[in-house]
């Protein structure tokens, strides 16, 4: 499915971003640790504003579950492309 950039043009590519940055890899995967209240507090964001964008970014196929895992997100395929996309077009 394809998307346009327009989808970021506002706070969804700040928290991608950030959830990008504060990846960690554990054996093959990556994923993000942070609970959303830390997310909230690194975006300078509400905790109900960060739980907003990310429910969004999950229906988008941005953002995953990791694992299944309550609170733990991995970021999609479709997410990395986009995050390239954004900074090519940035450069």
């Amino acid at each position: 499915m394809e998307f346009t950039l327009e989808f970021f043009m506002n706070d969804r590519y700040q928290l991608l971003k950030l959830l990008h940055d504060n990846q960690v890899k554990i054996k093959d995967d990556f994923y993000v640790p942070l609970s959303q209240q830390e997310m909230a507090d690194m975006a300078r964001m509400s905790k109900l504003k960060t739980n907003r964008i990310i429910n969004e970014l999950i229906e988008e196929g941005f953002l995953e579950s990791y694992k299944n895992k309550r609170g733990k997100y991995e970021i999609t395929e479709k997410g990395m492309k986009a995050l390239f996309l954004i900074q090519k077009t940035n450069a």
